[in-house]
């Protein structure tokens, strides 16, 4: 976890992002964001949802939203550009490849879930029991480095096929 850390920041240094620009002591919000990346550009998507803008909704969290606009915001997904919404509230009717919803909203799963039911949005989370209740990957802290499990009943139910990364880096 930590060379993944270091990786994290010379690659902010590299694109010459500043420290006022992205908090870096914010490591948790920092690897979360990483790993959203990661699940975008490591799962295989339906092909309807492989038009347009690859959005990804960050609901709840100021810091997971600004690593994931500046670090990954001006990377693709395939042939999809990312779009990056930050959510302070709930907001019904919008279509995303990804919503992470952090637990300070969790209070708002189940709605979030009727709401993509039937769709290939993969939901993740930050709590226990959340893949209990509907989520996909959930965040999780083991031997104090962010780990995540998940249902691949959730995403098989989902269409999506997580790649191997994202199968083998899981908690087992």
């Amino acid at each position: 976890m930590k060379r993944i850390f270091l990786l994290l920041i010379i690659l902010a240094a590299g694109q010459g992002l500043s420290a006022q620009q992205i908090d870096e002591g914010d490591s948790r919000a920092m690897i979360q964001a990483n790993f959203i990346y990661q699940f975008a550009v490591n799962s295989n998507w339906p092909m309807e949802m492989k038009k347009g803008k690859f959005l990804i909704v960050v609901y709840g969290n100021e810091a997971v939203y600004k690593h994931v606009v500046e670090k990954y915001g001006m990377k693709p997904v395939g042939a999809q550009t990312i779009e990056v919404q930050a959510w302070s509230d709930y907001k019904p009717g919008t279509s995303s490849h990804i919503v992470f919803i952090d637990k300070s909203k969790k209070a708002d799963l189940a709605k979030i879930m009727k709401e993509v039911k039937g769709k290939s949005t993969l939901v993740v989370t930050n709590w226990e029991g959340a893949l209990g209740s509907g989520a996909a990957i959930n965040f999780k802290t083991v031997d104090n480095s962010i780990r995540y499990e998940l249902s691949e009943a959730a995403l098989t139910e989902k269409k999506i096929t997580p790649g191997n990364k994202i199968l083998q880096w899981k908690v087992q």
